[in-house]
């Protein structure tokens, strides 16, 4: 992998810890996971993308509520080549969330029907390719996160107001889209002795005309993951897919390669 776009991509993660706020945290999560696929796709590509992404996670919760911070570098094999050749490209993306309790910041309890917590959720995606389209998104999430009330684990499913930026080099300008909706769903579940069902659903609605001027489409992005503890909690292994329709917002049935369904094997460690 090129030095440079790692220290680039590694940068993108730094950058955003000062978004995080400084309260002292109650209880956190840090673990790295490494995840290959075969079958990775990218849209406008018709063929099959070998993938290895190398993933940082750190979790952690305050008295008013929750911060996720997650980078993933993702470096493809030459079926998704790099700008100017020397084999496939390498990808950064970042995401960084707090969450706020409503009824830790309010003091009351909030009924919430089937939810046993409420909160205000904030959501900043950042990433760089160095692809010819060199994409460098800008996602905002602003909205509700729900956790729903299980014995063990955590559920949590949201819906928000979602704005992206994006650039496009390949007809060289960024795009505003439209602003929309997203609504998320995800959990880590205990489902037997040393063995958790994790995973994630995520969907955007359309979102406008994209940079060459087509029309998006929703799009849905699901995974799961069934992950084996090896020897003790910290050090886990196990196996995943992670689908993909309209990927990115292109119209699966127009555009090559945006539709997914990857199989991939998982290794993780926690701190």
């Amino acid at each position: 992998m090129n030095r440079g776009h790692d220290l680039r991509a590694l940068a993108l993660a730094l950058t955003m810890l000062p978004l995080l706020p400084a309260y002292a945290a109650d209880w956190s999560d840090t673990s790295v996971q490494l995840r290959q696929g075969r079958r990775f796709t990218e849209p406008g590509n018709p063929e099959p993308i070998a993938k290895t992404v190398l993933n940082l996670t750190h979790v952690s919760g305050d008295r008013l509520g929750a911060n996720l911070l997650l980078a993933d570098v993702l470096k493809s094999d030459a079926n998704d080549p790099a700008t100017g050749g020397g084999g496939g490209a390498q990808e950064a993306y970042a995401i960084v969330q707090r969450t706020l309790s409503l009824p830790a910041i309010s003091g009351q309890a909030i009924s919430a029907g089937p939810f046993k917590d409420l909160s205000l959720v904030s959501r900043l995606d950042l990433n760089t390719k160095n692809v010819p389209f060199a994409p460098q998104v800008r996602k905002l999430r602003l909205g509700l996160e729900a956790a729903l009330p299980i014995s063990a684990g955590f559920w949590n499913v949201g819906v928000h107001l979602y704005d992206e930026r994006n650039n496009n080099g390949i007809v060289g300008r960024r795009v505003h889209f439209d602003r929309t909706w997203s609504a998320s769903s995800t959990w880590a579940i205990p489902v037997g002795s040393g063995i958790t069902f994790g995973g994630l659903l995520d969907l955007t609605g359309a979102k406008g005309r994209d940079g060459f001027g087509a029309a998006t489409r929703p799009e849905l992005l699901a995974r799961a993951t069934l992950m084996f503890d090896i020897g003790s909690r910290a050090l886990q292994a196990g196996f995943g897919y992670e689908g993909w329709r309209n990927k990115y917002g292109n119209d699966s049935s127009q555009v090559v390669g945006s539709s997914q369904d990857a199989v991939m094997l998982l290794a993780q460690y926690h701190f």
